[in-house]
């Protein structure tokens, strides 16, 4: 019967720390992790750690951008992906990830990878903490925490909602205090959703990616198979296939640096391609700048016909130009869409048709047409608008006949 993990590991980290013992009998040996995996052993006061270092040059390329791109992103675009009225700047923040064994979060549930890319000494820095023997779980998380208190923000995806909690709870069972509270946070997948959830429904990173960093990842290691690569780790030593979590790890943190370099760059001006146009409309639109929004969505909608966009952003642009009093910009727009099937274009337009328009003969006809699909609770106020419209026509036809 082979020697346990955790001893053939602490014979390893002996081996690392004093040179001499590198002729320990081969059968104690740990699984080469440091040849494999490329990293080194730290020490600190719970333990030993094993952390992979990678350097990138600045002008290393990630799908459609540099890695400097994040550092050009001006205050001001970022304060708004912040929500707040000031940033850090990005050489201040923390570009975060972590792999671990489930979602839960609980006592049997551990970080068994972390990601933490960061700009320093005029490069990018990824320092991947790697989760060798969960008796050490805490020697791991002490070195994440003390390194991630170097920084002013963080960077994540979903991390308000996971990446976050999961780390508070594991350093709170581990008796340490996490770095995290009141340090900013962006959560990119916020701006994300709220830019583009007209075309990812999901908002996944990887859809993200796909949308503003151009990138395919057709031999990723998926997240769902990454704690049974690490159980079998743990139970039967196999190290190589830990290199895809490594190389997925990395490839997200990477990602994270594109995508808050993209949405900088798309609050920035107003000089946007179409779809990304709309998209940065509907951001000012809820950001409190109708104006910005009416600007960008009028200057893309001629771009859009035919597209899958065009549907939404015409609704919105509608909207705002009945807010602002250009009704026969949001009807002709109403108009369209009616003619497209939405019924609350149709609702909007027959209402215009009868208290702007005062064409009381093209507001029955749409209101007849609503009525054939409406369901219980809008028949009875189409009915009576229908019944209004017509005690009109026939008031005016009356009208005419006195007047004759």
């Amino acid at each position: 019967m082979s020697i346990g993990l955790r001893e053939r590991m602490q014979h390893a980290v002996a081996q690392h720390a004093q040179p001499e013992a590198a002729e320990a009998p081969e059968s104690a040996a740990l699984p080469p992790i440091a040849e494999i995996l490329g990293g080194d052993w730290h020490a600190t006061e719970y333990g030993p750690v094993f952390v992979r270092d990678d350097w990138l040059p600045l002008d290393h390329e990630h799908g459609a951008l540099q890695l400097r791109s994040a550092l050009d992103v001006e205050a001001e675009p970022l304060a708004r992906l912040l929500g707040a009225r000031s940033a850090p700047h990005p050489s201040r923040l923390a570009f975060f990830d972590i792999e671990t064994t489930g979602l839960s979060g609980g006592t049997g549930t551990y970080i068994v990878l972390a990601g933490l890319g960061s700009y320093e000494d005029g490069a990018f820095r990824m320092r991947q903490y790697f989760l060798a023997d969960v008796a050490h779980e805490r020697a791991m998380l002490s070195m994440l925490a003390a390194d991630l208190a170097r920084f002013e923000g963080l960077v994540t995806y979903n991390g308000r909602a996971f990446d976050v909690p999961f780390v508070e709870t594991r350093m709170t069972m581990a008796r340490l205090r996490s770095p995290c509270a009141g340090m900013a946070h962006f959560d990119l997948l916020h701006p994300v959703r709220r830019l583009y959830k007209h075309r990812m429904p999901g908002c996944r990173l990887a859809d993200a990616e796909r949308r503003l960093l151009r990138i395919e990842r057709p031999d990723d290691v998926p997240g769902w198979l990454i704690p049974s690569l690490y159980f079998d780790y743990l139970r039967a030593g196999r190290v190589s296939p830990l290199r895809g979590v490594f190389r997925h790890n990395a490839e997200d943190v990477l990602s994270l640096v594109g995508v808050l370099a993209s949405l900088g760059r798309l609050l920035s001006g107003d000089a946007l391609d179409p779809d990304d146009g709309a998209a940065v409309g509907r951001w000012w639109e809820h950001a409190g700048e109708p104006h910005r929004a009416m600007r960008l969505y009028r200057d893309a909608l001629p771009w859009l016909e035919g597209c899958d966009a065009w549907p939404w952003a015409a609704s919105r642009h509608a909207v705002l130009c009945k807010r602002f009093g250009d009704r026969e910009e949001a009807a002709a727009l109403w108009s369209r869409l009616w003619a497209q099937g939405d019924r609350a274009s149709g609702l909007e337009l027959t209402m215009h048709l009868e208290h702007h328009a005062r064409d009381l003969a093209a507001a029955g006809e749409v209101t007849r047409a609503l009525l054939v699909r409406a369901g219980a609770g809008e028949r009875i106020a189409l009915e009576h608008r229908l019944g209004r419209i017509e005690r009109k026509l026939h008031a005016r036809g009356h009208s005419s006949v006195c007047a004759d």
